[in-house]
């Protein structure tokens, strides 16, 4: 998105209403594209990037491996220094923008994955595998004896 007329200090703003396709990411995919609603101002010799991002992510529970899909809602509220582009600092807060551009997808792509949880259940009182027999103890017993290994 061409941000040039707001660093020249048009004094508008410019909405952003698009829909994201993010990549997938350490076991989590999204199957569908993250809706991006955003206003984007320049105040103070920064970009004030507001709004909100909504996107499901697709996973599976670290107990019982089925899968798990779950809504995210993320509230945007940045503050990007043009000064502080891609260019001069890929890794630094503001490397989604390349000169007059403000990459969307990659702003997108950097917060939804900010808050991804490090694992997830599909519900928390999960009981997880039979460490036997494998079976799903959520959906079925097992006749596994409790602590007795087979081999």
């Amino acid at each position: 998105m061409d941000v040039g007329a707001l660093l020249a200090g048009s004094g508008r703003e410019i909405a952003v209403d698009d829909e994201v396709a993010l990549e997938p990411f350490e076991g989590f995919d999204f199957p569908r594209p993250a809706s991006v609603h955003l206003e984007v101002r320049y105040a103070d010799r920064l970009l004030a990037v507001r709004g909100r991002i909504s996107v499901e992510a697709h996973g599976w529970c670290d107990r019982c491996l089925e899968e798990v899909t779950s809504p995210l809602g993320i509230d945007v509220d940045e503050r990007l220094d043009p000064e502080a582009g891609r260019e001069v600092d890929p890794f630094g807060e503001s490397n989604v923008l390349t000169g007059h551009r403000l990459d969307v997808a990659d702003l997108a792509q950097q917060l939804v994955l900010s808050i991804l949880p490090l694992g997830v259940r599909c519900r928390e009182d999960c009981l997880g595998l039979c460490p036997i027999c494998g079976a799903n103890l959520n959906t079925s017993g097992c006749s596994c004896d409790d602590g007795e290994i087979r081999g």
